[in-house]
């Protein structure tokens, strides 16, 4: 069984996952970590509205993979504390801000 609030956490502190306004912004290059998030955010009693592909992490000379950001709104009550842990721990941008931007 997930544990979504250790998750959460750990991708918050990993800048996977951060805060924007009343949003919860994901990106991964894992479609099974996209999944994990969906699950966390459902389990939390909320919803991914939008998942897309927002620019490509390069690997090598010829090989790269997507960069893929899903949107959520925070899940009210309970996703508050993530967001306060975030203020606390988090950061500004993802760790892929900077290829996409």
């Amino acid at each position: 069984m997930l544990n979504y609030g250790k998750q959460i956490k750990t991708w918050i502190r990993s800048q996977h996952l951060i805060c924007d306004g009343t949003d919860f912004l994901f990106e991964t290059v894992d479609q099974t970590q996209l999944e994990k998030f969906e699950l966390c955010i459902e389990s939390m009693g909320g919803k991914v509205r939008a998942v897309k592909a927002v620019g490509n992490w390069p690997m090598g000379p010829n090989r790269s993979f997507k960069i893929l950001r899903a949107i959520a709104s925070v899940p009210r009550p309970g996703g508050e504390q993530f967001v306060t842990y975030w203020a606390k721990k988090g950061s500004q941008q993802t760790r892929y801000s900077e290829i996409h931007s």
